[in-house]
């Protein structure tokens, strides 16, 4: 699990993204299948803000691959630090 993110965080994230886009929807809880979501990718978008939104920072899209239901969102990684580059050059 992602230090900062639980799965009462993620559950809440979810509901509150359907809440917003769907005049109706059925509360989810940890145990329900992203796959019975039917969310598209600008909810998937909105849902991955949310979540860096309440962790503070960057999450890696990669770490979602194997995720089946919402309480495995707590699972994801966050996004490795861009590598530092000296655009001076090398020394003369």
């Amino acid at each position: 699990m992602t230090p900062g993110l639980s799965q009462a965080a993620v559950v809440a994230a979810v509901n509150e993204v359907l809440g917003i886009k769907r005049a109706q929807f059925e509360p989810v809880d940890a145990s329900t299948p992203l796959l019975d979501l039917q969310l598209d990718s600008l909810d998937v978008a909105e849902l991955f803000m949310a979540l860096e939104d309440h962790l503070g920072c960057e999450l890696d899209p990669q770490s979602a691959r194997a995720l089946e239901t919402v309480g495995d969102l707590a699972r994801l990684r966050p996004a490795a630090a861009p590598a530092h580059h000296d655009k001076r050059g090398p020394p003369s």
